[in-house]
């Protein structure tokens, strides 16, 4: 499946009555990666971010929900927005969400997770009709050097890698030596990684 081509418009009605017409996109943030806030690209490389923030997030989600998450898993935000970044910024229906924190459940009671679907209609293709398959939506391309500053752009910049569209999660190890990057030791493992694949650690398995 193939996505939109580039100019597809779709017919956005917002729960209240209001329509417009313009291009929509998702935009992925990995837990921690908007650490770009912080920094400018002369004042950090996206190889150093990349080092900084597998630091200090390669490992969080296993350690807060070690029976869902494998180590080196990093939750992936998903947001509906569009091509420019602007106007429209919303959560992505059908995208995995976080486990309620107990506690917060306890002081506050449930609470429903709000995405685009709590605030607009299902959008449609303003040429033919149809609604949209949000799995189709192009995925932004992001990026960190001398041109461009995008939030949390070190990613793809130096892994050339993002991820397919609502992929809940990223694998930190894996993307990180396919393209012979620093990745953090594995929980129980002692000597800590070069940056380079390990050809004889064998991969952490689901508990």
């Amino acid at each position: 499946m193939q996505p939109y081509p580039p100019g597809t418009r779709w017919i956005i009605t917002s729960r209240y009555g209001h329509t417009e017409t313009g291009e929509l996109a998702l935009y992925a943030e990995p837990d921690g990666s908007s650490i770009t806030d912080d920094f400018l690209p002369e004042e950090m490389s996206a190889a150093g971010l990349w080092r900084m923030w597998v630091d200090g997030y390669a490992h969080r989600a296993h350690e807060r929900w070690p029976d869902l998450y494998r180590p080196g898993e990093v939750t992936i935000l998903w947001t509906v927005t569009t091509p420019a970044f602007v106007d429209i910024f919303e959560g992505a229906p059908y995208a995995r969400t976080l486990p309620r924190d107990p506690q917060l459940t306890k002081m506050f009671g449930p609470c429903k997770e709000e995405d685009f679907l709590t605030h607009y209609r299902t959008p449609v293709n303003a040429d033919t009709g149809e609604p949209i398959n949000w799995l189709r939506l192009p995925v932004l391309d992001r990026g960190w050097n001398t041109t461009t500053a995008d939030k949390s752009g070190f990613i793809q910049e130096v892994t050339g890698w993002k991820p397919a569209p609502l992929q809940p999660t990223m694998d930190v190890m894996q993307i990180g030596r396919a393209a012979g990057l620093y990745v953090p030791t594995l929980p129980g493992n002692v000597a800590a990684d070069s940056g380079h694949a390990d050809q004889t650690r064998c991969p952490a398995k689901r508990s």
